[in-house]
């Protein structure tokens, strides 16, 4: 037999696993499955040429950041063995095992790693989609900023106060880590447009604070914000986003607001409901090996999954960290299948969480090499940032880790 005919008798018996998504968990799948030894054709289809982090995306948004700093190219971050694609997904077709893509046609799958990532929930509050700012890709949190100094240009031009009120709805990570960017970021656009500090009125409402931390933290970082000129409505409920500001609270309260961000929750992708996912909030719950019962040649991870931590019985939240977790369990538990081996059950073991306030404070509650530590202030900023390395690395490799 020639060389030829074993290329192409191997390309036949290799499998084919096609990876959606180049979040967190897309781009972890594509690395462990790149040093796979198993015969594995893989392909990576994303909408953009880039990953980008996510948990950044508030910095772009009130313009303390630029999105080149946050992007990392995937045909760089990815291995030579891995295809990459850029194109939209438009639909799953299960039945088929195919993917319909806007401009690519349809790719044949034997197994796929469904990491289609997030987008904003509004629960249908009215104006929250069609008049909120929100903070879900680079391409909104761009926009985000641009809108923000639209009304500081026109600001300058007309004096017209009401033009510098902002609320952000949401008292979750979004929420207060977009507030300290915007808190940061007073100082300077009040000299820059002619305004004293104390005429930036930014408010967020929200039923609670950073409920994920012990309280004595989650006043600390109230109480910054509150130094740097923040506002805040707790316990209140927006019903309703207009243009020139929300209504809330059960007495239907108006704040004026020129700009208001909608922080206030994230859903899965759109596509699972359309595609026939067993489905909440476009989030599928899974099997604890990260498949589905129904069609075990799926793997569904990142923010269109849905995980049940044992100990509470709830759902664990989607993060970026757990996003690496399940798309590695996901990988071993691919090749486990491939080799007729026992599924290995999924473990998640938080690090901990970090909260930045701007570039200058924060607060951390984290384990770090075994030991719990609760941290704010000054040390907690590049904290961050370090995570942030050490999730480039996990992610992709040395050079992205040192890229970024």
């Amino acid at each position: 037999m020639t060389n030829c005919h074993l290329k192409i008798r191997r390309q036949m018996c290799m499998t084919d696993v096609l990876v959606l998504g180049a979040g967190y968990a897309g781009m972890r799948a594509c690395k462990v499955l790149a040093k796979s030894k198993l015969d594995l054709n893989v392909t990576l289809v994303n909408k953009n040429s880039y990953h980008y982090d996510a948990t950044a995306l508030h910095t772009v948004a009130a313009g303390t950041n630029v999105p080149e700093n946050i992007e990392m190219d995937i045909r760089d971050a990815v291995s030579d063995k891995i295809k990459f694609v850029q194109d939209t997904v438009v639909d799953i077709n299960r039945e088929k095992n195919e993917v319909d893509l806007a401009e690519n046609g349809s790719l044949h799958f034997d197994y796929l790693f469904n990491a289609l990532g997030f987008e904003a929930e509004t629960f249908g509050t009215p104006g929250a989609d069609d008049i909120a700012l929100k903070i879900s890709n680079v391409d909104n949190a761009l926009e985000d900023y641009h809108t923000i100094l639209a009304a500081l240009e026109k600001y300058q031009e007309t004096k017209d106060k009401s033009l510098l009120s902002i609320a952000v709805v949401g008292g979750g990570f979004t929420s207060i880590e977009l507030l300290g960017e915007l808190a940061y970021q007073i100082p300077k656009w009040a000299k820059k447009y002619g305004f004293a500090k104390d005429d930036m009125k930014i408010t967020c409402i929200a039923p609670g604070f950073l409920p994920m931390f012990d309280k004595k933290y989650a006043d600390y970082a109230q109480k910054y914000l509150e130094s740097k000129g923040i506002t805040f409505i707790m316990g209140g409920k927006v019903s309703e986003v207009k243009t020139d500001g929300v209504i809330y609270g059960d007495d239907k309260i108006f704040l004026p607001a020129n700009i208001t961000f909608w922080t206030a929750g994230v859903r899965g992708n759109k596509i699972m409901a359309k595609a026939g996912y067993d489905q909440h909030r476009d989030r599928v719950a899974v099997n604890d090996d990260m498949s589905l019962s129904d069609f075990p040649n799926e793997y569904i991870i990142g923010d269109v999954s849905a995980v049940k931590d044992p100990e509470s019985g709830r759902m664990y939240p989607t993060t970026g960290q757990i996003s690496i977790v399940e798309a590695t369990n996901a990988v071993k538990n691919l090749e486990a299948r491939l080799q007729n081996k026992q599924p290995v059950k999924f473990v998640y073991n938080s690090l901990g969480t970090v909260c930045s306030l701007g570039p200058y404070s924060g607060i951390a509650d984290i384990n770090l090499l075994g030991v719990h530590l609760k941290l704010k202030g000054i040390i907690v900023p590049p904290l961050k940032h370090a995570i942030f390395k050490r999730s480039a690395f996990e992610l992709s490799g040395l050079k992205a880790s040192l890229q970024s």
